[in-house]
């Protein structure tokens, strides 16, 4: 791998471009699906991917090539099965030819440069991942009893564990590799129709995979929701649980982008250095994370990583930078490309002091959402949006949970949502799935005065 990533910069400088970046992966990635209580696959897949971004006089192409196959070593005669030296070559003439006819990126400032530390982090590769075969069979049995022993009739989701080996090298003589593992289960429990929870267990090591909780919190989501009723719309004051808060903001993430902020597609456009979240309100990024599911010693430029806080008690901080935003901005690079478009790695809420009941006895008019899906934006410069519920969904009065409730849409404010927030739980979850793509570490959180209307559903 290391050789090939070499050999594609170099070739690729011969061939006349300027800057360039070769990424290879090599990965194995194990998955098991289950539906209605049974599985229904088993499969295991290589996979060696080839990432290459060049210039060429300020024009730029980013393109992939990659197999599905068992590498085999680098020699004269071919990289792998399938990628060979020949392959290469026409792959990089192809992106030269294409470069040439763009036009010039003018604000483009190229990679970076240096002699970097990157340094280790914990967690982050776990040898008993690499020799699981079989028993992610058994881990998704555990999380199938768990959540029938709660009271779930039937679950369905998928089980993924892959180990990963990358080497990154650049023109400008960065030479880098990291290696590491990880190992998630997304369960959806069913009791009967309209009546279901959602809960995931994500991690790079063993020891913090559970997959007997997420089973046993789905099923018990399930369980508890019993014959919903059509919800009113209206404003209340709503507890977003894990699930629905990391999708909130892995959705308003992009507003940090300062690629986004330089396409005026931002709702925090000149907003460095002012409020723009509640005052217990705290986000960052941490690259290096323990067990963090996004964690890395390097971006995509291989600029090393870093712990970045973006909102601090409130306060926007900083945007996302790469090596030309950053020039551009007049800023430091973050260490978050993305060569073109830079973006967190990990994005963590910072706990508060009270739990989901001390949240509960504090509203008079609410409602508890657990989980969501299909976030989307009418407005990005303003940050307006909507999602709709799915899963376990609860009408709160006095205190109290008052019943099962359905049918309601979020339709708010991306900034509201951060000047709203009341309180924040201690406890929290690393969450990763579908509808979160980046891994976002959140807790339960009280948010005041949201408005929610009918679903067209």
């Amino acid at each position: 791998m290391d050789e090939l990533a070499k050999y594609i910069v170099k070739r690729a400088q011969k061939l006349g471009a300027d800057d360039v970046v070769a990424t290879v992966v090599d990965n194995t990635v194990r998955q098991v699906r289950f539906a209605n209580n049974d599985i229904t696959l088993n499969t295991t897949w290589d996979t060696i991917n080839v990432e290459v971004f060049l210039s060429y006089k300020k024009r730029l192409i980013s393109s992939s090539l990659n197999n599905p196959s068992q590498s085999e070593t680098f020699s004269s005669v071919s990289i792998n099965k399938n990628i060979t030296k020949e392959k290469v070559d026409q792959f990089l003439k192809r992106m030269l030819k294409m470069a040439k006819m763009m036009k010039p990126k003018t604000d483009y400032y190229g990679i970076a440069d240096g002699k970097f530390n990157y340094g280790r982090f914990k967690d982050f590769y776990d040898k008993r991942i690499v020799n699981i075969n079989e028993k992610n069979v058994d881990f998704v049995k555990d999380a199938i009893d768990a959540a029938v022993s709660e009271g779930a009739k039937r679950c369905a989701g998928v089980l993924y564990s892959s180990v990963f080996n990358e080497s990154k090298h650049t023109s400008n003589g960065i030479d880098v590799k990291e290696k590491g593992t990880s190992i998630n289960i997304s369960l959806r429990a069913f009791k009967e129709k309209d009546e279901s929870g959602h809960s995931v267990s994500v991690s790079r090591i063993m020891k913090g995979f559970d997959p007997k909780k997420a089973g046993s919190e789905a099923g018990r989501l399930a369980a508890d929701y019993s014959k919903p009723v059509q919800g009113v719309d209206g404003n209340y004051d709503v507890i977003f649980g894990p699930m629905i808060m990391a999708n909130l903001l892995y959705y308003m993430s992009y507003a940090f982008s300062a690629f986004e902020v330089d396409s005026g597609e931002s709702f925090l456009i000149n907003k460095i250095g002012k409020k723009v979240a509640n005052d217990n309100v705290t986000l960052y990024d941490d690259a290096r994370l323990p067990n963090g599911f996004g964690s890395t010693l390097f971006d995509e430029e291989g600029r090393p990583t870093s712990t970045l806080k973006l909102i601090d008690k409130g306060m926007l901080k900083t945007y996302l930078h790469n090596t030309s935003t950053a020039k551009k901005f007049g800023a430091k690079p973050t260490g978050n490309a993305g060569i073109v478009y830079p973006s967190y790695w990990n994005l963590v809420l910072e706990k508060g002091n009270s739990n989901l009941n001390e949240m509960i006895s504090e509203v008079k008019n609410g409602i508890y959402i657990t989980n969501t899906w299909y976030t989307r934006f009418r407005d990005y410069l303003a940050g307006d949006f909507s999602t709709i519920p799915r899963d376990a969904m609860f009408e709160i009065k006095n205190g109290k949970i008052s019943q099962p409730v359905k049918g309601l849409r979020l339709s708010d404010n991306m900034k509201h949502i951060l000047e709203s927030v009341h309180m924040i739980s201690k406890e929290r979850r690393h969450i990763d799935w579908w509808e979160v793509e980046k891994p976002v570490t959140t807790g339960w959180v009280l948010c005041k005065d949201i408005k929610l209307t009918r679903s067209n559903k």
